[in-house]
């Protein structure tokens, strides 16, 4: 028997066992419904600059270094030369990722130039789509009759969920349905070629199943609802693969036997997803899958719950990365590695990877009302995800190392560019990721300066919220509705701030009982001692009045984490956070300590703050010694948060400091 159908087995009894109940009775009624980016404006200190300098600086850069893959619609309608494409079978996705990006930016902030822009290159992609609906430059330009032939390797369907995210969210943005019918156009003519007693083949690269699934929510039309289950439902049945479709090389061992591209685990085509209990393959495909999965599960399908539960759990208890970053092997298959291989100066930690997990995580969040979720979210958006994108905004990593020798460098564009248009679209829409609703109740599940409308059972609600975090722990809501209203405002209480950064024992922090600050919780400036803290939120149940203010507290202490033991590249070693924040060491800094650093151990105490409004466009530092083991003589040290790093050049940098108990 294969391993891993038996190690599936056996964990199909324990995860029935605990998730059974769950699965039987989950309602969509229960799940919590994301406020999207149409309602929410955010307007801080912290991720306001960052949505605007991505809309004027990372969009243009993004048209500019990705021009080819744009003017590849162009060969494809027959307006330029063969001659003039370039670029491989994903590149289509480069586009519709930047089109996704700039509709947010637009829903935002109305701009005409840029919106005029887009609108001329919808019109060019919209004259390459085919009579039948088919619309992928590669095989319209380079041989029609391959389309469909090579799944494995090929892109076709993964281009096609990203022009469906797009079509979607430039229709909401403007209003406009050029895009969204070419959309629905070529959804239709997938749907005549995939499905139930026609093609049955899987791909490698999973996306098209949230696309689809974003084109049902948009149009109503149910049969891009069922193409989507249908195509994760098909994964885990390698048996169908045929030679014809794709013959190995002549002096490849597997000649004459059915042959990939990769394994079926690279694609989580290794088992059926109902018993896909561990994350395995390449981490963003994962998450992709996982987000739609996620999805048919908020509409209401149960039998994917104990594998969604299961992964969840696996990833965060033995393949998580302290900054909320997944992916360790690069050269095998950019994937999840063993359990508790987290090395640091090799991790991948693809910012693809990062910025999928905060997709899944936000649906996760609503799928549960958990604040575990919405933890994770925060723990990958403030670290992981935005140390992608250097703070001028148009220049990218690939992958996240917790640990650089000064050879890393962000760059301008990829081979592939998959990271930088990931980042064009994540930053504008991260209004959605703040609250969700679900009959009387508002769920505050991000901490970023904002106003909002919410209707709540047919009545308006405005809210408001005020904070100077990451670096402040204070945030204010003030709360309009248009009468008085009944509801429950469910306000997340950090893990962090609660004594532990997420569930398991993958990270734990060293001086937890430091702290003598607690979370406080004031209304109208009256302290509330007798909320409810349910699934990690404070609930406050009230009537509301028009101009009601909550203030939150929370502990901006500045606290140690340790790894797992069985974590080897972290054994006696120390991170540092303060609030969401992970920190880390640039040798920029830190000249003395990067000279010694073999005879220094970092120090338990003595670390205090310093805001430094005018380093790294604004933040705060954290200032320590290191202690040298020998003579006992300090090395100042200072911190910074650990998406600023190499904003000032390549150097030396760590996560993990040596430390040993005095």
């Amino acid at each position: 028997m294969n391993l891993l159908r038996y190690t599936s087995i056996l964990a199909t009894i324990g995860c029935l066992l605990l998730a059974c109940s769950t699965s039987n009775t989950k309602q969509t009624g229960e799940v919590i419904e994301e406020l999207s980016f149409k309602t929410v404006s955010v307007n801080d200190n912290f991720w306001r600059p960052r949505i605007d300098k991505n809309r004027t600086v990372g969009i243009w850069a993004a048209l500019e270094e990705g021009r080819k893959d744009f003017e590849n619609f162009d060969v494809a309608a027959g307006k330029a030369s063969k001659e003039n494409y370039a670029g491989g079978m994903a590149n289509d996705s480069n586009v519709f990722k930047i089109i996704q990006g700039a509709a947010y930016a637009l829903a935002d902030t109305p701009d005409q130039e840029l919106e005029d822009t887009f609108d001329s290159i919808i019109d060019r992609i919209v004259a390459a789509q085919q009579p039948d609906g088919y619309l992928f430059t590669y095989w319209i330009v380079n041989d029609l009759f391959k389309r469909w032939t090579d799944l494995f390797r090929g892109f076709e369907l993964y281009c096609a969920g990203h022009l469906f995210e797009a079509a979607v969210a430039y229709h909401q943005a403007t209003g406009k349905r050029k895009l969204l019918d070419a959309a629905i156009a070529y959804a239709d003519h997938i749907d005549s070629v995939f499905g139930p007693g026609r093609e049955n083949e899987v791909f490698s690269h999973e996306e098209i199943e949230l696309g689809l699934y974003k084109l049902y929510k948009e149009t109503g039309d149910k049969k891009y609802l069922d193409l989507s289950a249908f195509f994760i439902d098909e994964r885990g049945k390698p048996e169908r693969m045929t030679v014809d479709k794709m013959t190995p090389p002549d002096n490849d061992p597997n000649a004459g036997t059915p042959w990939r591209w990769r394994p079926p685990a690279y694609m989580q085509d290794h088992l059926p997803f109902t018993e896909q209990f561990y994350a395995v393959g390449h981490a963003v495909c994962a998450t992709y899958l996982y987000s739609a999965v996620t999805d048919h599960s908020i509409e209401g399908e149960t039998k994917y719950l104990p594998a969604l539960d299961s992964i969840w759990n696996d990833i965060v208890e033995k393949k998580l990365y302290i900054t909320g970053g997944i992916g360790t092997r690069q050269y095998h298959d950019e994937g999840f590695g063993s359990d508790f291989k987290l090395p640091e100066d090799s991790a991948y930690c693809e910012t693809c990877a990062n910025i999928g997990l905060t997709f899944w995580n936000r649906r996760m969040t609503s799928l549960h009302g958990e604040s575990k979720y919405a933890d994770l979210t925060e723990l990958s958006m403030f670290n992981a995800a935005l140390a992608g994108v250097s703070l001028s905004g148009n220049r990218f990593f690939y992958r996240n190392v917790l640990e650089s020798k000064g050879k890393d460098l962000r760059r301008p564009w990829d081979a592939p560019p998959c990271c930088p248009t990931n980042v064009v679209r994540f930053l504008p829409e991260i209004s959605s990721t703040i609250y969700g609703k679900r009959d009387s109740e508002i769920f505050i599940n991000q901490f970023i300066g904002n106003e909002a409308e919410i209707e709540i059972r047919d009545q308006p609600i405005s809210l408001k919220m005020e904070t100077d975090y990451p670096w402040d722990g204070k945030i204010s809501i003030e709360v309009y509705p248009l009468e008085s209203v009944d509801l429950n405002l469910n306000i997340r209480i950090p893990g962090w701030a609660r004594g532990e950064l997420l569930p398991g024992n993958l990270y734990q922090y060293v001086n937890e009982e430091a702290s003598s600050k607690e979370v406080s919780i004031k209304i109208n400036g009256t302290i509330v001692n007798d909320y409810l803290l349910h699934k990690g939120y404070a609930v406050i149940e009230r009537k509301w009045e028009s101009g009601d203010v909550v203030e939150l507290q929370l502990p901006m202490d500045i606290k140690m984490l340790k790894g797992n033991p069985r974590i080897e590249d972290v054994r006696g070693k120390v991170a540092i956070s303060r609030g969401p924040l992970i920190y880390c060491f640039e040798e920029v800094d830190n000249e003395a300590y990067f000279e010694q650093q073999e005879n220094l151990s970092l120090s338990l105490s003595d670390f205090e703050t310093e805001n430094r409004p005018n380093l790294l466009s604004g933040i705060v530092c954290i200032n320590g010694k290191a202690v040298h083991d020998d003579s006992g003589k300090a090395v100042d040290i200072t911190a910074i948060p650990y998406y600023a790093w190499n904003n000032r050049g390549p150097n030396n940098m760590k996560v993990w400091l040596q430390t040993k108990k005095n």
